[in-house]
């Protein structure tokens, strides 16, 4: 396999989350329903929730006693049509090895996890052999948005 990308994460669960924000720059124009047939709900059997991938908003009605889903700006997932996304955050050992043998399918390979990884979503992505990720396209306004996402949320954070 080529692998282009290769992912780091922080611990289990931030190097799933790593895999699919590689996928979404590798695939901008990445809509809910592409994103949910590229990572169907079977690849996380014990992730407690029925939908990998909500929303925000409606994520967060899961969030009010126990976390669930990746909700912080750096977490989150922008989409081409501008839909921020949050994906379940329970990932085990079985389901991570499941997610990384569907995502060598798209060039994604996955190292161990390794807790000194920093950065934002607790998570790197590097290319490899001279691979860059597409230019986000006219119409693409969710890769555009990104950066103005993670400010807003860091904004949030500072004033709460």
């Amino acid at each position: 396999m080529d692998y282009r990308v290769k992912v780091t994460g922080r611990s289990q669960n931030r190097t799933a989350l790593g895999i699919v924000h590689a996928y979404c720059r590798m695939e901008p124009r990445t809509t809910l329903e592409s994103l949910r047939q590229a990572f169907p709900n079977s690849i996380c059997p014990d992730s407690g929730v029925k939908e990998l991938f909500l929303p925000i908003k409606e994520a967060e009605t899961f969030n009010t006693k126990m976390n669930l889903y990746f909700s912080k700006p750096e977490e989150t997932i922008v989409l081409s049509d501008g839909t921020v996304i949050a994906m379940a955050q329970v990932w085990s050992k079985s389901s991570l090895d499941k997610i990384t043998a569907h995502a060598a399918k798209y060039g994604i390979e996955k190292t161990e996890p390794d807790k000194s990884v920093g950065g934002a979503g607790g998570f790197s992505i590097e290319c490899l052999d001279g691979y860059t990720f597409p230019k986000a396209r006219k119409g693409c306004l969710g890769m555009l948005m990104l950066p103005l996402v993670v400010a807003a949320g860091a904004l949030a954070y500072l004033l709460s």
